[in-house]
């Protein structure tokens, strides 16, 4: 790599921690020397595999001028083509100019329901911007080559006399006692056990003990805000454990996972990352509680994690056959035994659940949770519902 290619570097990585975007830079050629994703977008979606910057690419290089760009899902990209000795190009985005409607979305793009679900982690992720704040971006686009510019000699005034005091002083002390370390295993062994069990309370407990074990703070004496993001990694890393060890489907623990990763990085105030530990440990014990899979056998497994993840589908049991390498009357036999349901029913308990959940946090019309929950009929959704809870989705609704 050559000087100018470092210094325009260097300038992408000003850029994207002035604008928190994903921020791209191709030579000439279309390849890219720097990328650096905030976010990264879901598979069935256009422009995933950087796709939408690629395009862009092709467009912006015929034009010096700021190149604004809206793909048909209304993500939204900034990009500007430069030259030193060769020519280059810069890019910034995804980002929202207004909130979507994913239901919209959803009947549009006829999605199923891990995309709906992977789709809204990947929308509460992009920045909703306003106008002010994309003329702003497309004017710091605009000034890139300023960027490339030496960077600033400081000096450094400190107003600590007590140099020999500071000199003696190591902040970076890792060493631990070996006792402190086997109690801090063994806090985190008896924080999984609680989980497993679904006691929340007992959690909480152990985990403000074991937080009281980590050197964080001396690694990290300036950092508060570090220290607490470290904790917070640490637990999602725990409770991650508890829950794959009592199989929950790997789908919900990777979205349970990828939801707090995201807030856990990009949360910037202490009170809302303690807020965090406590709702992490909701979080997980409850999708243990609902979840947990290690009491039924492999096949019946496999059968509840493909439920899960295709409720919203009509049932195909000669799929399910053959995925679980059995007979479909053997299966249905197998799976009334373990779970006191039949396969269909239990994809109702699914949909049923999932519809509740709508109920009490969108402000959706009835008919448009029938068909995402996978009733094509609003009025036999009604029916099954009211047999199922004792109200009427309206009523639920009403009283909660």
């Amino acid at each position: 790599m050559d000087y100018k290619q470092a210094n325009i570097l260097t300038a992408a990585m000003k850029l994207y921690n002035l604008t928190n975007l994903n921020t791209y830079v191709l030579d000439q050629n279309g390849d890219f020397i720097y990328l650096n994703e905030k976010v990264t977008t879901p598979p069935f979606m256009p422009g995933t595999d950087e796709r939408d910057t690629l395009y862009l690419f092709q467009e912006i290089s015929k034009t010096n001028k700021i190149y604004s760009y809206l793909n048909e899902w209304n993500l939204h990209y900034l990009g500007l083509s430069f030259e030193t000795e060769e020519k280059y190009t810069i890019i910034i985005g995804p980002f929202l100019e207004a909130t979507p409607d994913i239901y919209a979305l959803t009947r549009k793009y006829k999605l199923l329901n891990n995309e709906i679900e992977d789709l809204r982690i990947f929308l509460n992720q992009l920045d909703v911007l306003s106008i002010d704040k994309i003329n702003t971006f497309a004017s710091l686009l605009n000034q890139f080559e300023l960027l490339l510019q030496k960077e600033p000699d400081f000096e450094i005034i400190n107003p600590r006399n007590n140099k020999n005091e500071m000199d003696t002083k190591n902040p970076y002390n890792v060493s631990e006692e070996e006792d402190v370390i086997k109690m801090r295993y063994k806090i985190e062994e008896k924080l999984i056990h609680a989980v497993e069990a679904g006691d929340k309370r007992k959690a909480k407990e152990l985990h403000i003990s074991n937080n009281m074990l980590f050197s964080f703070s001396d690694r990290f004496p300036n950092q508060p805000l570090r220290r607490v993001k470290n904790l917070a990694i640490v637990l999602n890393t725990l409770l991650r454990t508890a829950a794959r060890n009592s199989k929950v489907p790997a789908i919900l623990i990777h979205r349970i996972s990828e939801k707090y990763v995201y807030e856990i990085e990009y949360t910037s105030q202490l009170a809302k990352l303690y807020h965090l530990y406590d709702e992490m440990i909701d979080s997980y014990s409850d999708v243990v509680m609902s979840n947990a899979l290690r009491k039924y056998s492999k096949v019946v497994q496999q059968v509840i994690e493909y439920l899960i993840n295709f409720y919203d589908q009509q049932i195909d049991k000669e799929e399910l056959s053959t995925l679980t390498f059995t007979h479909p009357s053997h299966l249905s036999r197998k799976f009334k035994q373990e779970t006191g349901l039949t396969i269909t029913g239990y994809q109702q308990t699914l949909r049923i659940n999932q519809a509740k959940y709508l109920l009490r946090s969108e402000n959706l019309p009835i008919e448009e949770i029938a068909w995402l929950v996978g009733y094509d009929d609003s009025s036999y959704f009604t029916r099954v519902f009211k047999k199922e809870t004792g109200s009427t989705p309206t009523q639920y609704r009403e009283e909660n």
